[in-house]
C-alpha cells in the first residue's frame, strides 16, 4: 500500500466516526417567535369562546321563532 491509500483510508475513517458519534451537545433549541406563539395562542382562545357564543346566540334565535 502506499501513502496515498493510507490517507484515504484514516479520513474515510475518521469520517465515519465523525458522523457515527453521539451528539454531545445539548444546547436548547432557541425559543424563535415565542411571543407571536403565545399571542395566537390567545387568539385561538378567543375564537374559541366567540365561536361558542355565536352558536348559542343562533340556538336561542331559532328556539325563539318556533
Amino acid at each position: 500500500m502506499n501513502f496515498r491509500t493510507y490517507c484515504t483510508a484514516t479520513l474515510c475513517s475518521l469520517l465515519l466516526l465523525t458522523a457515527c458519534g453521539e451528539k454531545k451537545d445539548e444546547t436548547p433549541p432557541p425559543k424563535l417567535f415565542s411571543e407571536q406563539r403565545e399571542a395566537l395562542d390567545k387568539a385561538k382562545t378567543v375564537d374559541d369562546t366567540l365561536q361558542k357564543s355565536n352558536e348559542e346566540q343562533q340556538k336561542k334565535i331559532e328556539q325563539q321563532s318556533q
